[in-house]
């Protein structure tokens, strides 16, 4: 009994002893492959490993790197790894050049606004207290200190006068060489002022088929060189015709860059020269103006006209259409 039971004893003593040396070998062999396995794989810092454990044999490159890793404790599918492959390295590249910053558009360059021409443009002289009334149009009846001439006679000094080209005594001591007159003007405001009556005399002193005022006559004689007779049909409309020249050379070198054209614009059909001229005859230079503005935004230079009496303006430019004077005989 003794003998089977010590047997018995020495048996699992032997048993539990060899028990105990697989189990510590089992042990050890697991932390070794754990001890293995992280000294085999690296990872960086911040970044997580793949779900298997093992390297990627292509690491690839995080699109949006996360600081800390997710809630789950999933591993992150695009970490990058310790050991990128050679395509995942940034390859160096040279400073580029700082671009030149891009320069604004230039501003088209502003169209320039008329500029005067030295001469003519000097101040007229002052403007009459009252706007001359045609003694036509006058409630005052006018007188006739000589005979009027025939109406072809008439039409016919008014034809010559208006196609000279003058030469007009600048204010700066030079000249300047005047166009010749449309003569529908001439003979429309010749028409407007007496109705081409050469004898005629108005009673605010308007003299002959033209109108001329005393002062103008001095005025014009000065201005051309001349001794025009204002009581002669041909010196009255010479000084007429001379007012007129001075007036278109005027208002188109102060505010036309030294342009007389007195055609319609083409674009628009506006005469504004024309309007300027034919309004300072009756008005006198000195309450007729033209004002020049430059638009900031477009650059377009516009002109506004101030004229005191548009009407005479109206009925003169319809005379010209009309020409009532060749219905007259």
């Amino acid at each position: 009994m003794h003998t089977k039971s010590a047997r018995r004893a020495t048996v699992l003593v032997t048993t539990v002893a060899l028990s105990g040396a697989l189990l510590t070998a089992c042990g050890h062999k697991s932390q070794g492959d754990a001890s293995d396995a992280a000294a085999a794989t690296p990872v960086a810092a911040g970044s997580s490993a793949t779900a298997s454990g093992s390297p990627s044999p292509t690491p690839t490159v995080s699109e949006s790197p996360s600081a800390s890793p997710s809630a789950s404790g999933s591993p992150s599918a695009k970490a990058t790894t310790a050991a990128p492959s050679k395509s995942a390295t940034a390859k160096p590249t040279a400073t580029p050049t700082k671009a030149a910053a891009p320069q604004a558009a230039a501003a088209p360059a502003p169209a320039p606004a008329p500029v005067a021409k030295p001469g003519p443009a000097a101040p007229p002289p002052p403007a009459p207290a009252t706007t001359h009334v045609p003694p036509l149009q006058s409630s005052c009846k006018p007188s006739y200190p000589r005979p009027n001439d025939p109406k072809a006679a008439v039409g016919a000094a008014l034809t010559a006068a208006a196609g000279q080209s003058r030469v007009l005594n600048l204010s700066n001591g030079g000249t300047d060489k005047m166009p010749p007159l449309p003569a529908n003007l001439v003979k429309a405001i010749a028409w407007q002022e007496s109705g081409w009556q050469s004898g005629i005399l108005a009673c605010d002193g308007g003299i002959g088929t033209m109108q001329v005022m005393p002062a103008t006559v001095t005025w014009m004689n000065g201005k051309f060189a001349a001794k025009s007779d204002p009581e002669t049909l041909e010196g009255n409309v010479q000084l007429g015709t001379q007012l007129l020249d001075w007036l278109v050379a005027y208002y188109g070198d102060s505010g036309f860059g030294g342009k007389y054209d007195l055609a319609p614009d083409p674009a628009t059909g506006k005469t504004p020269l024309l309007d300027l001229v034919i309004a300072a005859y009756n008005a006198g230079a000195g309450n007729v103006h033209y004002n020049t503005v430059t638009d900031p935004v477009t650059n377009t230079t516009t002109g506004s006209l101030v004229i005191p009496n548009p009407s005479y303006v109206a009925n003169v430019k319809a005379l010209m259409a009309s020409a009532p004077w060749n219905a007259a005989g």
